[in-house]
C-alpha cells in the first residue's frame, strides 16, 4: 500500500508539472518544430495532466498539491475560455462560406456538392486540389451552384481553389507561397464588395518556413483596404494555441469559431482509429459577425470541413 501511495504522489506531482508546460505552450512564441506539435495539443495535454494529477493526488491526500490542480485547471478555464464566449450573432446572417482541404484530390466531392447545396453555400474554398479533382468538381453540382470559380489545381497538395455563387473581380494568386494562395472580391447583392482569401500555408515539418508563412498572412491580411469586408478561410495549419495564429487576430481580424462562441472546434486528422485532436481549419473574418461554425465529414478526406453563417 505505501509502494502504491508513493507511486501516486510521484505520477501526480509530474502530471502536474506536465499540465503546467501544456499552459505555457499556449504562451511559448518559439517556431521550434518540437513546440510548435505539442503546442497545436496543448488543450489535450493540458485536460490530461489535469485528470491524472486529480485522481494521484486525491489518492494521497495531498491538499497543497490539489490546489496547485485546482489553480492549473481555473488558469487553463481561463486560456480557453475566448472560445467559448462568443459576441451576439448578425441579425440577418447573408452569406455562407465553406473551407474543405480534400487530401490530395482523394476527398468524395459528390459529398462537398451535397454539403453546398444543402446548406446554400455562397463561397467555397477548396485545398489539395489536383487536376483530377478540379475535374470532378467542374462536373458536379458545384459547377452549378457557384459559377463563378478562380481554380489553380496542381500536383500533391499545392492545388487550391476558389468557387463563389457571386460574380468576382480582381482575381490571382497571392506571392510568397509554397502551396496556392488565392485572392478575389466578390461582389455581394446588399453588401457590396467581399475580400476573399483561399490561403494553406506550410504545416510546421519545416517550422521556419511555416512562420513565415503565417507572418505572410499577417501582411496580406492588413493590406487590404479599410473598411471592406474580409473571409479568409484556410487550412492554416496552425491552432488557436499557438501565437503565430493569434497574432493574425488584430486590426479588426476574428477566428469566425470564436466570433461564433463554438468552443474547441478539432478539424484533423478524420482518417486515424482516433478522432480528429487539432483545429487547424479557421475562417478569420474583418467586418462580418458569424452566426454558426460547424464542422463536417468529407469522406476520403483528412479533414472536416468548416461551414460558416456570417454577415
Amino acid at each position: 500500500m505505501r509502494l502504491f501511495r508513493k507511486a501516486a504522489s510521484i505520477v501526480g506531482t509530474a502530471a502536474l508539472l506536465g499540465a503546467f508546460l501544456a499552459l505555457m505552450l499556449h504562451f511559448w512564441p518559439g517556431a521550434d518544430r518540437m513546440t510548435v506539435a505539442a503546442a497545436a495539443v496543448s488543450p489535450v495535454l493540458w485536460v490530461a495532466c489535469i485528470a491524472i494529477a486529480v485522481l494521484c493526488l486525491l489518492y494521497v491526500r495531498a491538499l497543497p498539491r490539489l490546489a496547485l490542480a485546482a489553480a492549473l485547471t481555473v488558469a487553463g478555464i481561463w486560456v480557453q475560455a475566448p472560445l467559448w464566449r462568443g459576441e451576439p450573432a448578425p441579425s440577418v446572417p447573408d452569406l455562407a462560406v465553406l473551407t474543405a482541404n480534400i487530401q490530395i484530390g482523394a476527398g468524395d466531392v459528390d459529398a462537398l456538392a451535397k454539403l453546398v447545396r444543402d446548406n446554400h453555400v455562397d463561397v467555397l474554398a477548396v485545398f489539395e486540389v489536383t487536376d483530377e479533382a478540379a475535374q470532378r468538381i467542374s462536373a458536379s453540382t458545384i459547377a452549378t451552384d457557384l459559377p463563378h470559380a478562380l481554380a489553380r489545381p496542381a500536383a500533391l497538395a499545392n492545388g487550391t481553389a476558389l468557387y463563389s455563387r457571386h460574380p468576382l473581380k480582381n482575381t490571382g494568386v497571392v506571392p510568397g507561397f509554397v502551396m496556392t494562395a488565392l485572392t478575389a472580391v466578390a461582389t455581394v447583392p446588399g453588401r457590396g464588395d467581399v475580400q476573399l482569401f483561399a490561403l494553406h500555408p506550410m504545416p510546421p515539418l519545416d517550422a521556419g518556413t511555416w512562420d513565415s508563412e503565417l507572418s505572410r498572412i499577417g501582411a496580406v491580411l492588413q493590406g487590404v483596404p479599410e473598411g471592406r469586408p474580409v473571409v479568409a478561410l484556410g487550412d492554416y495549419n496552425a491552432t488557436y494555441d499557438h501565437v503565430r495564429f493569434r497574432n493574425l487576430l488584430t486590426g479588426g481580424y476574428r477566428d469566425a469559431g470564436q466570433l461564433a462562441g463554438v468552443g474547441w472546434l478539432p478539424t484533423y486528422p478524420t482518417d486515424k482509429t482516433y478522432p480528429p485532436v487539432v483545429g487547424i481549419d479557421h475562417i478569420l473574418l474583418r467586418g462580418l459577425g458569424a452566426a454558426d461554425v460547424t464542422a463536417h465529414e468529407i469522406p476520403g478526406a483528412d479533414h472536416r470541413a468548416l461551414l460558416a453563417r456570417v454577415g
